[in-house]
């Protein structure tokens, strides 16, 4: 995912991480493009999305999870709950302040 300014990329792994990338830096494969790495997911991360209104990122994963970070403190600042099994996406309306996640549970959550 791409942040609203193009600055940051960040990417989900099987290795339960979320990373932030100076994406100029790593476009051009310069060493420091790695900012940040977060943890806190238990199961491989699927989905992020970062708020067009505030620094946050959402993130999905295979552990039933939506967490909401805030890139300023670098911790989890809400937890959605609610899917059965795994979630595999999520998308962030452009304008309004509403999440939608969807799950392996064949559930769309709003």
């Amino acid at each position: 995912a791409f942040s609203p300014d193009n600055q940051y990329l960040a990417t989900g792994s099987a290795d339960r991480t979320i990373k932030i990338w100076d994406f100029p830096k790593a476009s051009v494969g310069a060493d420091q493009a790695l900012k940040l790495t977060l943890t806190g997911h238990i199961s491989p991360v699927r989905g992020l999305a970062f708020s067009d209104k505030y620094p946050y990122l959402f993130s999905c994963a295979e552990d039933k999870q939506v967490r909401c970070w805030d890139l300023e403190t670098n911790q989890v600042i809400r937890h959605y709950h609610g899917h059965l099994s795994g979630v595999f996406c999520l998308a962030l309306h452009p304008t309004l302040d509403v999440l939608v996640t969807g799950g392996r549970d064949a559930v769309a959550r709003v």
